[in-house]
């Protein structure tokens, strides 16, 4: 009798899932995470770029560079401790510049009198 009936082979006549050969499942796929570790020199770097800034300057970059190697956190404080340190120099250079100018033209108005 099951020779004759249409629904015993039949895979969409409710007879069950149908059979597809050498099916494997999509496999999740994993990301590393994130390390959770910060970078030692890269916040010191950033917090010594406000009142140290060749210091700051110096291990913010070696902060930065090795950050970029391990894959730590601090990247950003890094960053932000390189800028910080730079424009701090750049402005302590040419308040020193302005200072001998000044000096030197208050001095030689001083000895022209």
């Amino acid at each position: 009798m099951s020779q004759n009936n249409p629904y015993v082979n039949n895979p969409y006549a409710g007879g069950g899932a149908p059979q597809y050969p050498n099916y494997q499942p999509p496999q999740p796929q994993y990301y590393a995470a994130p390390s959770s570790k910060w970078n030692a020199m890269s916040i010191a770097g950033f917090v010594c770029s406000f009142f140290f800034s060749l210091i700051g300057l110096i291990l913010s970059i070696i902060g930065y560079s090795q950050t970029k190697k391990t894959g730590e956190r601090g990247g950003d404080f890094a960053l932000a401790g390189i800028i910080i340190s730079a424009v701090s120099l750049v402005m302590s250079i040419l308040a020193i510049i302005l200072l001998f100018v000044l000096f030197g033209t208050v001095i030689t108005a001083a000895v022209a009198l």
